[in-house]
């Protein structure tokens, strides 16, 4: 009994699957290749574009009668229609644009074919132009004069659903290397569906150029594409990039914020923009304590600046296009120079253990000036430098000095403009490993 259930049911699904399977329709006839546009699976609709009804054919693998409606199937009164059996093949072809066709295989699930003579549809796109109400700094939108009729169709139970159009865009921009820092010449090609008078493009064109609408996607199908352009459009959105160069700086290796430079720092801060459309550069630095008092304004697109005294400074870019319509104001620096810094160490061993306290050197952030000085205690200077960031090694004339102490006179400026004097005695120690030199007297 179980195997001849099992056969039963293998027999009713391969005749079920051949019924589903012959309601596959091929559509033919009119100007070119009939096109799928729609294939909507929830209500087992597929929506055909003809170009003129001339000779337009449904085919179905089937033997049924064939039915169709125009609003909504009538399940008490179908309406339907001659059709033509060739063998296993029946189709119809008194075919009219707007209406839903289908055959019933005794109850079986259905498929639905609706067709549209698109001749009737054509888009007319006769002038487009910018839509002034739309924010050019920041997206385009088109307006014009076109007529673009809805292409409506009727699902079995009554819904009312619309195919929609694709159109093309296409416009001449930039494109932004940030590797190289620079802009090359694109080519911006957007294809998108719906009305393209209700489309805004958030990638406004860079630079002047010629702005081509075309469509739809079902009209080039069949050869009969429409455009309409805008010869030269006058480009106004803005694309800025800026970013700083730390020319130098003053050094300093006494312990602070990692965010403090030590100064004087010279920075070049440069600005990327697209160029003619951007033709207004200005660079704003100020002391974040004045705001309001710059300390200085610069119109180029590059500036070079010198931070030499303690504080928090802001640098600001603000770029305009040519017509004064955009701005970009959206870069910012914020450079912070630390205090100055001076400490001295009062003891050192020179030869004794390499690499480990065995320079005099000080610990300093933020000094513009220095010179420092070593004396012996009869008042002769053993060594003399200009560079903090350098020190005396504990020699003269090329040997070891004794052990014992040494004057030091340090004279520096910091950030505020200050100059400073520092003096002191530092100790020099000598590791009973080091082989005696012979010592530094008064001549």
């Amino acid at each position: 009994m179980d195997e001849i259930r099992k056969i039963v049911w293998l027999i009713a699904f391969f005749t079920g699957a051949f019924t589903l399977f012959a309601q596959e329709y091929e559509v033919t006839g009119g100007k070119g290749t009939p096109l799928l546009a729609v294939d909507n699976t929830n209500y087992r609709i597929k929506v055909y574009l003809v170009y003129g009804m001339e000779n337009v054919k449904i085919s179905c693998a089937s033997s049924s009668a064939w039915y169709r409606y125009k609003n909504k199937v009538d399940e008490l009164n179908p309406e339907k229609v001659n059709s033509i059996q060739t063998g296993t093949t029946s189709y119809i072809t008194e075919i009219e644009d707007g209406y839903g066709y289908y055959v019933d295989e005794n109850g079986a699930m259905r498929h639905y074919v609706w067709i549209i003579d698109y001749s009737k549809y054509e888009p007319e796109l006769r002038s487009i132009a910018i839509d002034p109400n739309v924010d050019p700094c920041i997206a385009v939108r088109f307006t014009g004069d076109a007529d673009i009729k809805d292409m409506n169709y009727y699902t079995p139970g009554g819904a009312l659903m619309s195919v929609r159009r694709e159109f093309t865009v296409n416009y001449q921009t930039l494109k932004w290397d940030d590797e190289l820092k620079q802009f090359s010449p694109e080519t911006y090609s957007e294809t998108f569906e719906g009305d393209p008078f209700m489309k805004s493009f958030t990638s406004p064109p860079l630079v002047d150029t010629e702005i081509t609408l075309t469509g739809d996607a079902f009209a080039r199908h069949f050869g009969v594409e429409k455009s309409a352009s805008i010869a030269l459009y006058e480009a106004k959105a803005l694309e800025v990039y800026a970013d700083t160069l730390i020319v130098s700086t003053g050094g300093g290796n006494a312990d602070g914020s990692e965010s403090e430079m030590s100064a004087p720092v010279d920075v070049t801060f440069r600005a990327y923009a697209n160029i003619p459309v951007a033709s207004r550069f200005q660079w704003t630095v100020y002391n974040d304590e004045e705001p309001d008092n710059p300390l200085i304004l610069s119109s180029t697109e590059n500036l070079d600046y010198t931070f030499a005294r303690q504080g928090v400074y802001t640098a600001k870019l603000e770029v305009s296009d040519r017509t004064g319509t955009c701005a970009n104001n959206d870069y910012s620096f914020v450079i912070n120079i630390t205090e100055t810094v001076m400490e001295i160490p009062n003891a050192f061993s020179p030869g004794t253990t390499p690499g480990i306290n065995d320079i005099f050197r000080v610990k300093y952030k933020s000094v513009v000036k220095f010179q420092g000085r070593i004396y012996n205690r009869w008042g002769n200077e053993l060594f003399y430098w200009t560079d903090p960031s350098q020190g005396w090694d504990g020699m003269y004339r090329g040997k070891y000095v004794a052990a014992g102490a040494y004057y030091y006179m340090i004279e520096y400026t910091g950030t505020d403009g200050k100059k400073r004097v520092k003096t002191g005695d530092v100790n020099v120690f000598r590791g009973k490993n080091i082989k005696t030199e012979e010592e530094v007297i008064n001549p």
